[in-house]
């Protein structure tokens, strides 16, 4: 009889609830995509879940790191990508290795205006896209650590909503080119 380790994983868009293997699922979580919605999102194993201290907020933003040694010298930096954050650390995919433990990490705000944050790497493991999954634990004054999050969250859903509604009157100008017809009148023609 074949033993199959699973666990229970609720979809993030359609809160379909399915079972699924544990054993492919990576620590640093494993993309998987819901049957039912087809949307696309991150699952942990349940001791790594079970381990954290903070619930954990999807985002997308741009960062810059600059990474220092112990003697606080420029070692080295680069851009990533933002995929969750939380008020103890921050998921960033990067296309390079971070190889130090001392991180700056920045980004802007709504206002256009830089923010940074201290860091510690705590991993920096290569995915199946050939990109680097970068955990990284904040260190420092915790109210700069929760102005950070929260402007870059800010940030997100900003453009996440803007996104949206570019979006939307693209696929309305579509379908209005597309079917005369169901065009609704213009102001001209009254």
């Amino acid at each position: 009889m074949l033993l199959v380790n699973l666990m229970r994983i609720v979809c993030e868009s359609c809160h379909s609830k399915f079972k699924l293997d544990r054993n492919p699922v990576e620590p640093t979580g494993t993309l998987v995509r819901c049957s039912k919605c087809r949307a696309v999102f991150r699952v942990y194993p349940p001791d790594i879940v079970k381990r954290r201290k903070h619930p954990r907020v999807k985002t997308q933003n741009l960062i810059a790191y600059f990474a220092f040694d112990k003697h606080r010298k420029l070692i080295s930096h680069g851009m990533g990508i933002a995929l969750d954050i939380s008020k103890s650390g921050i998921l960033l995919e990067t296309p390079n290795s971070i190889k130090s433990g001392f991180l700056v990490l920045t980004a802007t705000d709504k206002l256009k205006k830089f923010i940074e944050v201290n860091g510690r790497l705590i991993y920096s493991k290569k995915s199946s896209r050939g990109t680097y999954l970068c955990g990284i634990e904040f260190i420092g004054n915790d109210e700069r650590v929760i102005d950070f999050i929260t402007k870059l969250i800010r940030v997100y859903n900003v453009q996440r909503n803007n996104l949206f509604i570019i979006l939307k009157k693209k696929l309305y100008h579509t379908y209005s080119r597309s079917n005369p017809s169901k065009r609704s009148p213009s102001p001209s023609s009254h």
